[in-house]
């Protein structure tokens, strides 16, 4: 009996044991998240476009290589719309731009060596990505960019070899590149002291480009360096190839530098012959008169200052007539002019007193007095002034 009982008692136990455990919830675990490098790459090329708004380059730049890395790793599993190859290329010109960032700064505080570090690291990001979504051209466009910057700046803390290199660089992709030349040009010439070499890239270039802002570029070179002849010749060279206004002007500007005022008269008409608007017109024919003035040809000076007087008045030069006129006596010019000077220098005490003289002359006695009497406390013709209103009394 006390068996049976003890084995109920047992059976009991373990029913409620039984129902004790399941009784319990059981606890769900939640399962670890996937890793999504897409989205990871997406949040950190933010983080890093925030750090570059923020200024604070340098974590930009690592968190831009971060987001590479991460495109990398999503690229296996990535569809076309996540357009994976144009992410990457975008965080590594981001990267480019924000090395070439860091090198401004290093400019600004003159840290030239860590300024060419960026630049050089800018540079061959550039030259070693292939184009995706960026044209080759503008791929081409950032690479000579660079390297323009990267002369300017060995310019700048005087290693000129260095800068020579990155400017042949630029020839080798752009050999018609003028501005380039011309500054090649200028570090042989000014700062490494090696005039004829300068030049031998110049006239190199003209003989194989056989254009006409060569000839200029070389002409003005040899016209600062004080070689008339060779200047000269590249002029009329040039000339030769794009005859025009802008070309007139050069070579009348180059005569009238080295005082060849006939030759400058020359080019001066031809300038005038292509018809220019009136105010630079006007300024053409004063500096052919100048020019005659030059040579002593009153006459032909007075025509053009006259000629230059019709297009636009010039107080300067409408005074520079009345005094011709006067000395001529030729009074009804005087009063002309010296009008004319007035009406925009009521004070000018020199044309009036030339225009007071005038109307004496013509006996036109008020209106003498009228001139003359404003004048009699100037300091320079009030004498004069006060005998000649004596005379009219």
């Amino acid at each position: 009996m006390l068996n049976h009982r003890f084995l109920a008692l047992a059976a009991l136990m373990f029913l409620i044991v039984l129902s004790a455990c399941s009784s319990n919830k059981q606890i769900e675990v939640e399962p670890e998240p996937v890793r999504n490098p897409l989205a990871l790459a997406h949040q950190a090329a933010s983080i890093a476009t925030e750090n570059y708004e923020d200024g604070m380059l340098e974590n930009a730049i690592m968190e831009f290589n971060n987001a590479i890395a991460l495109f990398e790793e999503a690229a296996p599993t990535a569809s076309v719309s996540d357009s994976i190859a144009q992410n990457i290329e975008s965080m590594q010109l981001n990267i480019a731009k924000t090395h070439i960032d860091l090198a401004f700064e290093s400019i600004e505080v003159s840290m030239f060596n860590e300024a060419i570090d960026h630049y050089e690291t800018a540079l061959n990001i550039y030259k070693n990505h292939t184009p995706v979504g960026i044209s080759k051209a503008d791929l081409d466009k950032y690479i000579i960019g660079t390297l323009n910057n990267l002369a300017i700046v060995s310019k700048d803390s005087h290693n000129y070899e260095a800068a020579l290199a990155y400017y042949n660089q630029i020839l080798e992709m752009e050999p018609d590149n003028a501005e380039v030349l011309n500054a090649k040009f200028f570090v042989l010439k000014d700062d490494i002291k090696d005039s004829e070499q300068a030049f031998q890239v110049l006239e190199d270039y003209t003989k194989v480009a056989n254009d006409a802002a060569a000839y200029v570029m070389l002409a003005e070179g040899y016209a600062q360096a004080g070689e008339y002849n060779k200047a000269e010749t590249a002029y009329k060279t040039a000339e030769n190839l794009r005859p025009g206004a802008d070309m007139f002007t050069r070579i009348a500007n180059f005569y009238r530098a080295n005082s060849e005022w006939e030759k400058a008269n020359i080019y001066l008409e031809k300038l005038a012959a292509t018809r220019p608007e009136a105010s630079l017109l006007a300024v053409v024919y004063s500096q052919i008169a100048e020019n005659y003035n030059q040579l002593k040809n009153n006459a032909k000076m007075i025509e053009y200052f006259e000629k230059s007087l019709e297009i636009k008045a010039d107080p300067r030069i409408a005074l520079s007539l009345a005094a011709q006129y006067n000395r001529t006596k030729n009074w009804s010019k005087v009063v002309q002019y010296s009008t004319m000077v007035l009406s925009d220098q009521a004070n000018n005490s020199d044309a009036r007193m030339l225009r007071g003289v005038a109307y004496y002359q013509q006996k036109n006695y008020t209106a003498a007095k009228a001139d003359l009497e404003r004048l009699t406390a100037d300091p320079k013709y009030g004498s004069q002034a006060q005998a000649i209103l004596k005379a009219i009394k």
